[in-house]
């Protein structure tokens, strides 16, 4: 039992210069929907004035896109962020995927951006 108290000391002496010692990490936030900063996003990209004007002007000509003739329907949201990462690789004209606008030369730059923005801020109905 003599033992046993200065055991416990030291162990309580030990726990308490621990907590008074250790440090604390500062917490990041991470970016948010209203404050994207992820890949070089500056603003929320709307669905319906950016992205949806988009496929419909460059992918929805008739028979194409609009109607699964061209094996994506891509008429209404649900349907294109279902397929936006494929959408992304063929707009930018990847390696192992068809180009697209087929036929045509590959979309500016910034719309494929501002198409990854949209995926990256979780592709939002908006």
């Amino acid at each position: 039992m003599k033992f046993l108290i200065p055991f416990f000391t030291l162990l309580a002496f030990g726990y308490l210069s621990l907590q008074m010692s250790s440090c604390t990490k500062e917490k990041v936030p991470l970016p948010s929907v209203s404050n994207p900063v992820i890949n070089n996003c500056p603003d929320t990209i709307s669905f319906q004035n950016q992205v949806f004007p988009m496929i419909d002007v460059n992918c929805n000509t008739s028979g194409c896109h609009d109607s699964g003739a061209g094996g994506y329907t891509l008429t209404n949201h649900s349907q294109i962020s279902a397929n936006a990462e494929i959408i992304l690789k063929v707009i930018k004209h990847e390696s192992g995927v068809e180009p697209m606008p087929q036929g045509q030369s590959k979309l500016a730059d910034s719309l494929a951006q501002q198409f990854n923005c949209w995926i990256s801020q979780g592709k939002a109905d908006n």
